[in-house]
């Protein structure tokens, strides 16, 4: 696990120059704060990648080459028939131990694949995305082509690009994620596990903080606690509790906190038809011009910009 405290969040409108070996841009612009999904070949992939974390989903399928990757404390020897996740605020790193890689890699963000679905927490559930989970699953011969024709179709649907091709991208992100999901009950059910102290901590307290921001979707203002009530419901010390998911997720407790509350502004905006000041005050703001100046900060739009753009996008 990296040492360094001060790692980099790569963004969806940034990471291209930080992955990519001839610094290429999507090939459709990206608008900051906006449902993001990109999709390219392994092959240019840069050798090696310092330790960052992403602000957005990513999905890769290894069809030839080898190199190391860490995903959080775990390092992992990716070599041929692998599929790899990393979910958003996991520290990840790699290093590259053959000249040619081969497969593909696609990115995006929960509001592009959230478009339509119900259950909007269905990507934090899965468990190869969360930080104590297997990031990687093995698959034989047959299972990596099948994995290889959903990214084929996916790359070729994005490269030609259309009013309806969301809606496909959509299709192919989720066939590949039931997939995924099923093989990783599968392989992992049995498995040990994870004793990492650490791990049982970060864990516990998410859930504690989720569990605040249910009321959310009952109409009802969120009342937040303190990351030192956190600390006392969890029988550990505000410090050590800080210390120990910041040396695992490079956040502390409080930015966790903030990262997921703008996920679920983000969600009140796209779909909530309550007014801005409404939003704020539902997400413990008592200043809804500051909550706005805090959106921007994080996303890039102003709320009033991300709602006006996202009512024109297809759902």
């Amino acid at each position: 696990m990296p040492k360094d405290q001060n790692i980099p969040v790569f963004r969806s409108t940034s990471y291209a120059s930080s992955y990519f070996q001839d610094n290429r841009t999507n090939r459709q612009e990206v608008i900051p704060g906006i449902q993001h999904f990109d999709i390219h070949q392994r092959c240019n992939y840069k050798h090696s990648i310092g330790a960052h974390r992403l602000d957005f989903y990513m999905i890769f399928l290894v069809m030839q080459g080898e190199g190391r990757h860490t995903f959080g404390i775990q390092e992992h020897h990716l070599t041929r028939n692998m599929l790899c996740f990393i979910g958003p605020d996991v520290i990840n790193s790699w290093r590259s131990e053959a000249e040619e890689q081969r497969g593909y890699f696609c990115s995006f963000s929960d509001d592009f694949y959230n478009v339509g679905r119900e259950n909007k927490n269905f990507l934090n559930e899965l468990p190869f995305f969360q930080i104590d989970g297997t990031p990687v699953l093995y698959l034989t011969d047959e299972e990596a082509q099948h994995y290889l024709t959903l990214f084929q179709w996916m790359y070729r649907e994005h490269d030609q690009r259309n009013e309806y091709s969301d809606h496909v991208l959509r299709g192919y992100l989720q066939a590949v994620l039931n997939k995924a999901y099923a093989q990783y009950n599968l392989q992992v059910s049995h498995a040990p596990a994870s004793i990492h102290p650490g791990l049982r901590l970060l864990k516990a307290f998410t859930a504690l903080y989720r569990r605040d921001f249910k009321v959310i979707s009952q109409g009802n203002a969120i009342q937040l606690k303190s990351v030192a009530a956190y600390a006392e419901e969890l029988g550990v010390s505000q410090n050590h509790l800080n210390d120990t998911i910041k040396a695992i997720t490079g956040r502390s407790a409080g930015q966790l906190i903030k990262n997921h509350l703008i996920k679920q502004a983000t969600i009140c905006l796209r779909h909530s038809s309550k007014s801005i000041s409404e939003i704020a005050y539902r997400l413990g703001y008592d200043d809804p011009s500051y909550f706005a100046r805090y959106y921007k900060s994080q996303t890039g739009l102003s709320p009033a910009a991300y709602r006006a753009h996202s009512s024109g996008q297809h759902s």
